[in-house]
Protein backbone atom coordinates (compact mmCIF):
# COMPACT_ATOMS: atom_id res chain seq x y z
CA UNK A 1 0.00 0.00 0.00
CA UNK A 2 2.64 2.36 0.78
CA UNK A 3 4.84 1.81 -2.27
CA UNK A 4 1.25 2.88 -4.20
CA UNK A 5 0.58 5.79 -2.34
CA UNK A 6 4.47 6.48 -2.98
CA UNK A 7 4.41 6.26 -6.64
CA UNK A 8 0.87 8.18 -6.83
CA UNK A 9 2.93 10.89 -5.19
CA UNK A 10 5.85 10.48 -7.62
CA UNK A 11 4.63 10.77 -10.78
CA UNK A 12 2.85 14.20 -10.59
CA UNK A 13 5.77 14.97 -9.08
CA UNK A 14 8.18 13.68 -11.69
CA UNK A 15 6.10 15.28 -15.15
CA UNK A 16 5.80 18.61 -13.72
CA UNK A 17 9.41 18.85 -13.13
CA UNK A 18 9.78 17.78 -16.42
CA UNK A 19 7.70 20.40 -18.13
CA UNK A 20 9.48 23.23 -15.91
CA UNK A 21 12.30 22.13 -17.69
CA UNK A 22 11.05 21.89 -20.97
CA UNK A 23 9.78 25.23 -20.09
CA UNK A 24 13.41 26.89 -19.07
CA UNK A 25 14.91 25.13 -22.01
CA UNK A 26 12.81 27.22 -24.20
CA UNK A 27 13.41 30.64 -22.14
CA UNK A 28 17.39 29.52 -21.97
CA UNK A 29 17.31 29.21 -25.59
CA UNK A 30 15.40 32.73 -26.45
CA UNK A 31 17.79 34.34 -24.47
CA UNK A 32 20.90 32.52 -25.76
CA UNK A 33 19.19 33.78 -29.44
CA UNK A 34 19.24 37.34 -27.35
CA UNK A 35 22.75 37.42 -25.99
CA UNK A 36 24.24 36.22 -30.00
CA UNK A 37 21.99 39.62 -31.30
CA UNK A 38 23.59 41.92 -28.77
CA UNK A 39 27.06 40.38 -29.41
CA UNK A 40 26.63 40.98 -33.19
CA UNK A 41 25.12 44.69 -32.72
CA UNK A 42 28.33 44.95 -30.60
CA UNK A 43 30.63 43.82 -33.36
CA UNK A 44 28.87 46.09 -36.37
CA UNK A 45 29.62 49.54 -33.49
CA UNK A 46 32.71 48.31 -33.37
CA UNK A 47 33.79 48.23 -36.69
CA UNK A 48 32.05 51.43 -37.05
CA UNK A 49 33.69 53.19 -34.17
CA UNK A 50 37.17 51.57 -36.23
CA UNK A 51 35.90 52.79 -39.03
CA UNK A 52 35.39 56.42 -37.56
CA UNK A 53 38.39 56.31 -36.15
CA UNK A 54 40.36 55.28 -39.30
CA UNK A 55 38.95 57.46 -42.40
CA UNK A 56 36.76 60.16 -40.59
CA UNK A 57 36.70 61.99 -43.89
CA UNK A 58 34.99 59.65 -45.54
CA UNK A 59 32.39 59.51 -43.41
CA UNK A 60 29.10 61.52 -44.04
CA UNK A 61 28.41 63.76 -41.68
CA UNK A 62 25.27 61.93 -40.22
CA UNK A 63 27.14 60.01 -38.46
CA UNK A 64 28.54 62.17 -36.02
CA UNK A 65 25.30 63.21 -35.30
CA UNK A 66 22.91 61.40 -32.48
CA UNK A 67 21.18 58.41 -32.89
CA UNK A 68 17.69 60.62 -32.80
CA UNK A 69 16.51 63.73 -34.09
CA UNK A 70 13.90 66.04 -33.04
CA UNK A 71 10.56 65.68 -34.59
CA UNK A 72 8.37 68.73 -34.97
CA UNK A 73 6.68 68.51 -31.85
CA UNK A 74 10.37 68.69 -29.87
CA UNK A 75 10.17 65.17 -29.17
CA UNK A 76 12.87 62.81 -30.10
CA UNK A 77 12.57 59.78 -32.91
CA UNK A 78 14.96 57.44 -34.26
CA UNK A 79 16.48 58.32 -37.39
CA UNK A 80 14.96 55.05 -39.02
CA UNK A 81 11.24 56.90 -38.91
CA UNK A 82 12.09 58.87 -41.76
CA UNK A 83 10.63 57.65 -44.30
CA UNK A 84 12.97 60.00 -47.01
CA UNK A 85 16.06 57.92 -45.19
CA UNK A 86 15.05 54.48 -46.80
CA UNK A 87 14.00 55.72 -49.95
CA UNK A 88 17.43 56.64 -50.10
CA UNK A 89 18.68 53.06 -49.57
CA UNK A 90 19.73 50.65 -52.57
CA UNK A 91 20.96 47.56 -53.35
CA UNK A 92 24.38 47.02 -52.80
CA UNK A 93 24.72 49.62 -50.56
CA UNK A 94 27.24 48.63 -47.44
CA UNK A 95 25.50 47.22 -43.92
CA UNK A 96 27.57 50.84 -42.34
CA UNK A 97 25.93 53.02 -44.78
CA UNK A 98 22.41 51.35 -43.89
CA UNK A 99 23.97 51.96 -40.09
CA UNK A 100 24.99 55.38 -40.96
CA UNK A 101 21.77 56.62 -42.36
CA UNK A 102 19.09 54.67 -40.30
CA UNK A 103 21.15 54.13 -36.83
CA UNK A 104 21.52 50.93 -35.25
CA UNK A 105 18.91 48.15 -35.42
CA UNK A 106 17.01 47.01 -32.86
CA UNK A 107 18.03 43.33 -33.54
CA UNK A 108 20.06 42.02 -36.01
CA UNK A 109 19.02 38.32 -37.11
CA UNK A 110 20.85 35.82 -39.60
CA UNK A 111 18.20 34.31 -41.73
CA UNK A 112 18.79 31.59 -44.93
CA UNK A 113 22.29 32.44 -44.99
CA UNK A 114 21.50 36.53 -45.20
CA UNK A 115 21.44 39.00 -42.66
CA UNK A 116 18.43 41.07 -41.62
CA UNK A 117 18.54 44.59 -39.77
CA UNK A 118 15.04 45.12 -37.96
CA UNK A 119 14.14 48.96 -36.74
CA UNK A 120 10.64 48.52 -34.82
CA UNK A 121 9.23 50.88 -32.34
CA UNK A 122 6.17 49.75 -30.37
CA UNK A 123 2.75 52.07 -30.69
CA UNK A 124 0.76 51.42 -28.28
CA UNK A 125 -0.10 47.96 -27.04
CA UNK A 126 -0.40 45.83 -29.71
CA UNK A 127 0.47 47.83 -32.50
CA UNK A 128 4.36 48.66 -34.01
CA UNK A 129 5.90 50.19 -36.70
CA UNK A 130 8.53 48.12 -38.59
CA UNK A 131 10.65 47.61 -41.22
CA UNK A 132 13.92 45.59 -42.16
CA UNK A 133 16.80 45.29 -44.21
CA UNK A 134 18.67 42.26 -45.85
CA UNK A 135 22.23 41.57 -46.69
CA UNK A 136 24.15 39.67 -48.50
CA UNK A 137 27.58 39.19 -48.17
CA UNK A 138 27.33 42.38 -46.15
CA UNK A 139 25.55 44.26 -49.21
CA UNK A 140 21.85 45.09 -49.47
CA UNK A 141 19.40 42.99 -51.69
CA UNK A 142 16.27 44.03 -49.90
CA UNK A 143 14.86 46.89 -48.20
CA UNK A 144 11.01 46.54 -46.30
CA UNK A 145 10.18 50.34 -45.66
CA UNK A 146 8.53 50.34 -42.37
CA UNK A 147 5.01 49.70 -42.31
CA UNK A 148 2.17 49.79 -39.43
CA UNK A 149 1.68 46.33 -38.11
Amino acid sequence: MRAGLAVSWLFPLLVSTQMAAAADEGRISFLEQEVRNLQRQVQVLTRQMDEMRTHPARLPSEVSRPDAAPDKYGTSLPLWVDAGRWRRLRPGMSELDVINSLGAPNTIRDEDGARVLFYAMELGSSRFLGGSVKLRQRAVVEVLSPTLQ
